[in-house]
């Protein structure tokens, strides 16, 4: 019996549990009532996974029936009219802890007094952002996680010493102030940056942002008159985006010591840039490169001795896309002959300028880099072929050199008397120098799935 009676008490404090939990789990406040109501509604929150105050009334003043909530684990959302009066915020004296921070100080009176630790914190203001400042309502903030929006500038003597996490994103909207720049170089960790978004920027410096070594993630869109040029320092970049540049940006040396990327984006750029100079180095693109619907540009050859991806990246719609560049008319480069061949079907071209066309490209693949000589004695079949040749005419054995349209060594094959294994080569393009006492010639052999 007395187990009976405690499994009972069990299910109907589970229940209780449950339901006070389920109270508090996305709440909505749009009027000045409902915050007053908010006790009596949901209880004695501590912890909230939303609340969002739109306010459709324009009467909300204060927050005093909100002390007792300590964590919101989701977005905590404010949605002001501009044209509303201020909101006293310290009636959320007792908040310590916002996975998402969303709102317009500009409207705000008060403090979040207890405030030490936001995950993601994005604060937008309502024209010109007045003193006290944009961190005058975060006298207590300790510590940014995952990610800061900043759309005005900030100074040192107001903005607290927070520190960030080890993976920190950083969105930047038209911050021209040096300061500011300087001010967040010593609030993180050049090994804690690993994504930067710049948009728009019009006139900034970005060479004062002094923490760009580690960032893996970089994207520039709406920016005019700017100075890039340290991304220079930046060693380890798995994506890059640049859209709708609008001139004159200095991008100085571009990104000198990346080799090997993910990612790539170039969209909506309005003026011809020289991706040459901003990827000067770069070897390979491993995931997926998009170009779409810029202005100006004329041709690929940046991507001369670029090599694709080796495979079809994962949940994409397509590998490469080069589509709707309308001055677009050369994109003949080894980059696109040899993605056409290892996956076609994953390869979007269209909307260019005339001659970029797939029958174009594949044009000037089949006669690139062939350097076959006029009297060829030995013949090699089939071609293209899924992994099996055969040499016909050959009278000794011979060593054969197997390079890609790169000029990089992919295998050397020695003592071949008439038979030849290339199935364990990825799909492409490859040069054979087939040399013996009799003969040295070269052959393009293209390999497919």
């Amino acid at each position: 019996m007395n187990s009976f009676r405690l499994f009972n008490t069990l299910i109907v404090l589970s229940v209780s549990l449950s339901s006070i939990f389920a109270q508090c789990d996305s709440i909505i406040l749009r009027n000045q009532q409902e915050v007053n109501q908010f006790i009596s509604k949901y209880g004695k929150c501590k912890e909230v996974n939303h609340l969002i105050i739109k306010d459709a009334n324009a009467d909300i003043t204060q927050f005093d029936s909100l002390y007792t909530i300590e964590r919101v684990h989701g977005r905590l959302g404010f949605d002001f009219n501009p044209t509303e009066h201020f909101k006293n915020i310290d009636g959320l004296s007792n908040l310590r802890y916002v996975d998402f921070l969303t709102g317009n100080p500009y409207k705000f009176i008060g403090q979040f007094i207890q405030l030490d630790t936001i995950n993601s914190l994005s604060l937008t203001t309502v024209g010109d952002m007045a003193e006290p400042g944009f961190f005058f309502y975060l006298p207590n903030l300790k510590h940014i996680e995952s990610h800061l929006y900043l759309s005005v500038n900030i100074t040192e003597n107001t903005t607290p010493k927070f520190t960030t996490g080890s993976d920190f994103s950083l969105s930047l909207n038209n911050i021209i102030d040096s300061t500011s720049l300087k001010v967040l170089s010593n609030r993180i960790k050049t090994e804690n940056l690993k994504s930067l978004t710049v948009f728009p920027g019009d006139n900034m410096k970005l060479n004062y942002l002094s923490i760009m070594d580690s960032i893996e993630n970089l994207k520039f869109a709406y920016c005019k008159n700017s100075n890039f040029s340290n991304i220079s320092t930046i060693r380890n970049l798995k994506s890059f985006v640049i859209s709708n540049d609008l001139g004159n940006n200095d991008y100085g040396d571009g990104l000198n010591y990346v080799e090997n990327i993910n990612y790539v984006l170039f969209q909506s750029n309005k003026y011809n840039l020289n991706y040459k100079s901003i990827l000067p180095n770069l070897k390979s693109i491993n995931s997926s490169l998009v170009i779409t619907r810029n202005d100006s540009l004329t041709n690929l050859h940046f991507l001369d001795n670029v090599s694709p991806p080796q495979e079809i990246a994962k949940n994409s719609i397509a590998t490469i896309i080069i589509q709707d560049n309308k001055r677009l008319i050369d994109c003949n480069t080894l980059f696109l002959c040899e993605a056409l061949v290892k996956y076609p079907e994953s390869v979007i071209i269209s909307g260019n300028g005339r001659k970029c066309t797939k029958e174009e490209i594949l044009k000037y693949c089949s006669t690139v880099n062939t350097i076959e000589q006029q009297n060829e004695y030995l013949k090699i079949s089939p071609n293209p072929t899924y992994g099996y040749l055969k040499v016909d005419n050959i009278d000794s054995s011979a060593t054969i050199t197997i390079t890609n349209l790169f000029g990089q060594v992919c295998k050397t094959l020695n003592n071949i008397q008439n038979e030849v294994n290339i199935s364990d080569l990825a799909p492409g393009i490859y040069i054979f120098d087939i040399k013996n006492k009799s003969v040295s010639e070269r052959h393009k052999i293209v390999k497919v799935q």
